[in-house]
């Protein structure tokens, strides 16, 4: 079974892609299904008083479907179509201190550019002509604000420790792991523009969310962790990188007198538009500056050697 569609095109590699992914999803369908029908019968309590506000639930959900959706998909997929699957998920030896801290720099240097694209593009408005459309992206978009409020609004250190492995942890591999691990190889194989390839699956991977008004914000995070991998070889950078932009973001919002800065959240006062401009300006230059310092060496001397 290893390596047997190593051979086929880009295309038929997506399409096991896809399949295994559609496969995860109804299981994780089926699996949800059968634990709310059973808990529903011992507590005596309907299923939607349950998805509802059993944040327990959500979490339990919100991880296996991280697991079947996204992990073992990029998994299978790696050793189908690969003699190698550690090479083709780019899985090496995990970056060292170093390259770490300057992720973690570049990441909050980021934030303020994606919070402004953020802020324009939730109010960009589609023509009268599209106004079912447009209703069904709000209603996606406020429900999975319900769901991640409903998270954070758990109290105590076990459930914002269990809210940090579901929102922090299992995002940043299984997503990683999916779009930069599996599917930017395979499109890199067809598109040999690197750039292209880059920017095409962080546009696939902020539009699998199904939040159309965090879009662009979302595709260039996306795209920065594509180039992080590009650079890199190695996934386990834009899976820390992910990890501390969810991380950072959800502490934030967790955190009362953070969760209403312009940085973390939703609504950015328009008095705050013009600070923020500033800042997000100023940040982006010195975010190119630092990735060109470490990453833009022909020699390579400023990244780890991997064997």
């Amino acid at each position: 079974m290893k390596g047997i569609y190593a051979n086929r095109s880009p295309l038929y590699q997506t399409g096991v892609l896809v399949a295994m992914m559609l496969t995860g999803l109804a299981l994780s369908t089926i699996i949800m299904v059968f634990i709310v029908f059973l808990i529903s019968m011992t507590s005596g309590k309907s299923e939607v008083d349950l998805l509802d506000h059993s944040v327990g639930l959500l979490q339990f959900t919100q991880f296996v479907s991280a697991i079947l959706i996204f992990l073992l998909p990029a998994l299978f997929t790696a050793w189908l179509c690969s003699e190698h699957p550690k090479d083709f998920l780019n899985i090496r030896a995990y970056p060292d201190s170093r390259l770490l801290i300057i992720i973690c720099i570049t990441t909050l240097l980021l934030s303020p550019t994606v919070s402004l694209t953020g802020y324009f593009n939730a109010r960009i408005q589609l023509p009268s002509s599209m106004e079912a459309i447009e209703a069904w992206m709000k209603s996606s978009e406020d429900r999975a604000y319900s769901l991640i409020q409903q998270m954070i609004a758990a109290k105590g250190v076990f459930m914002f420790i269990l809210n940090l492995i579901v929102i922090a942890v299992a995002a940043g591999v299984t997503e990683e792991f999916l779009f930069r691990g599996a599917l930017l190889p395979v499109i890199q194989r067809k598109i040999q523009n690197h750039h292209l390839a880059v920017w095409m699956v962080a546009a696939i991977f902020s539009a699998i969310h199904f939040q159309f008004y965090g879009f662009i914000p979302r595709m260039i995070l996306g795209a920065y962790l594509g180039y992080l991998v590009y650079w890199t070889k190695n996934i386990w950078v834009p899976v820390f990188a992910h990890f501390f932009h969810n991380a950072v973001a959800f502490i934030g919002m967790s955190d009362a007198s953070l969760k209403d800065h312009a940085f973390f959240s939703d609504d950015i006062a328009p008095e705050d538009i013009r600070w923020l401009s500033i800042t997000a300006g100023i940040c982006l230059v010195l975010f190119f500056v630092l990735l060109r310092l470490f990453f833009g060496s022909k020699s390579g001397k400023h990244l780890p050697k991997y064997d």
